[in-house]
This record gives C-alpha cells, structure tokens and sequence, in this order.
C-alpha cells in the first residue's frame, strides 16, 4: 500500500463532495491529519484522522432539566494506515453524510426532532420530503 496514494484519494473524494479544499485555506468543513495513535496491539502506528463538527442531543442538559438542546461536538473517523486501509472505503464513510456535514444547525436540529434515531446519511431524503419542514416535520417512515 502507498500511504500517499491512498490519502489523495481521500482528499478528491472529500473535495469531490465539496468537504475539503486543500490548498485554499482551513475553511472546510472536514480536516484530515496524520497522527501516531496507539493500535489495537498497543504499537503506535500512523493513523488518518478526519474530523468534523457534528450536531448531537444535549444529553447532560436533557437529564438534568428534561428540555433537549442540541449542541456541535467534533466527530472523528479514525482508521490504522496499514496493508488493510482502503483510501476510497475511508472516504465513502464520510461523504455519505456529506449533505449532513455541510447542512446548517437549524436544518440538521429539526431533523433529529423529526427522526431521533435517523442516520445522517438519510438527511437528504427527509430535506427533500421536508422543503416546508418549518410549518410540519414529518418522519421519513411510519411504523
């Protein structure tokens, strides 16, 4: 495996999908680095880190107040650069949320108001069901 082949992979793939621009600033809304991490093995080894904000349920202020607010808390994908990494695998598992990633708080709030247990790769089959989600939230599925 070519660890440099396999992280511009990555790159175009996320630049493909508009969540990184290298070359134009930090101004995106997913960074990836290099870093020594321990393995499963307890060996430090190289690993590629990507990370993003993402929009999670206040729990600590659910418990103790019973009202749900939303905050960003950072998200990463963490992955062991070795014979087994798969620089497009790495990618797919982050730009299926692509539309999710680069969404604004008040749209990715009102989606997990809708559906608390959606996957942020089905955001944007709910948006597209949900242009006048202001008015009414409607799930993606009824059980």
């Amino acid at each position: 495996m070519n660890i440099k082949n396999e992280i511009s992979i990555v790159q175009k793939e996320l630049t493909k999908y508009g969540l990184m621009t290298p070359g134009k600033g930090i101004d995106f809304p997913v960074g990836i680095s290099i870093e020594n991490m321990e393995n499963d093995n307890g060996k430090m080894t190289k690993h590629i880190v990507a990370k993003w904000n993402e929009v999670v349920m206040d729990t600590f202020s659910y418990s103790t107040t019973g009202e749900k607010s939303y905050m960003y808390e950072d998200h990463m994908k963490v992955e062991e650069l070795n014979k087994y990494f798969d620089g497009e695998l790495f990618a797919l598992g982050i730009t299926q949320k692509a539309a999710w990633i680069k969404a604004g708080l008040e749209d990715k709030v009102a989606y997990l108001k809708a559906e608390p247990s959606g996957h942020p790769a089905l955001f944007p089959v709910w948006l597209e069901g949900n242009k006048d989600y202001h008015n009414e939230l409607k799930p993606i599925y009824k059980i």
